[in-house]
């Protein structure tokens, strides 16, 4: 049976392969496809939550409608997402394969295999690095579902980092910021959990975990990392304040 929500932004229209650039329309979670291979599980966690409380059609259009997600159509008119993809991997888990409110930002439907690829990565709309920061890789190993986004700790490290204002979320540099800041706590900050763990438990373990595990070395490396922003090496990442607080 078809959940109540399904059709939430069904007054949009369809969006389609000749949709022209600028167009504000709806496609379903399951023919979007991602840019990225990751995302920070703990940001997702909290999202999952936060979409779990709207009941209401009507709310849940409310909350989605300013968060239209921007797609490039092309590669064979597919539709790629090139930001919310924890927007749209929470609503996966929260609600289901739902209609979302999307934005045509390009259509390349007539770009087809490696130029569609070098016209995403020139534009920055490409992230083809996995879950441990390696790459880049062939845009072909991306993953094909949103629900399919393994979990990278330093996403969530660096969402916790910027929700404690460590840098702001720059609108002129947006697009994978956060894994920029990620990319750079990566080699600074090393949880004891991490050294202990299984090598096939890195890759599931969420800030969360570490938190109930070892909370005093938690709260050290978060403040470690608050710190590091702060500091001169991290001066020119996207959003830099240069101050601790």
């Amino acid at each position: 049976m078809a959940n109540k929500t399904d059709n939430v932004c069904g007054f949009l229209p369809e969006i389609k392969a000749d949709s022209p650039q600028g167009t504000i329309g709806h496609l379903k979670l399951s023919e979007l496809r991602p840019t990225q291979n990751a995302v920070g599980m703990d940001e997702v966690v909290a999202k999952v939550a936060r979409i779990e409380r709207i009941k209401d059609s009507d709310q849940l259009a409310n909350y989605l409608l300013p968060r239209a997600v921007p797609v490039i159509i092309g590669n064979d008119a597919q539709y790629y997402l090139i930001d919310h993809h924890h927007l749209t991997i929470s609503l996966w888990r929260a609600k289901g394969d739902v209609d979302v409110p999307v934005v045509v930002t390009r259509n390349w439907s007539g770009i087809k295999g490696n130029r569609f690829w070098k016209e995403m990565a020139t534009n920055n709309w490409v992230y083809p690095f996995d879950a441990m920061g390696a790459g880049p890789f062939n845009p072909g190993t991306l993953k094909k579902h949103v629900k399919d986004l393994d979990n990278d700790l330093y996403r969530s490290l660096s969402w916790v980092v910027r929700e404690r204002f460590g840098y702001i979320k720059d609108p002129n540099n947006a697009i994978f910021a956060e894994f920029k800041w990620g990319s750079f706590f990566r080699t600074r900050v090393i949880f004891d959990e991490q050294l202990t763990c299984k090598k096939e438990d890195s890759m599931k373990m969420t800030l969360a975990d570490i938190e109930k595990e070892d909370p005093d070395d938690h709260k050290d490396q978060i403040a470690y990392a608050l710190y590091l922003a702060s500091s001169p090496e991290a001066a020119g990442l996207p959003g830099f304040v240069g101050r601790y607080r």
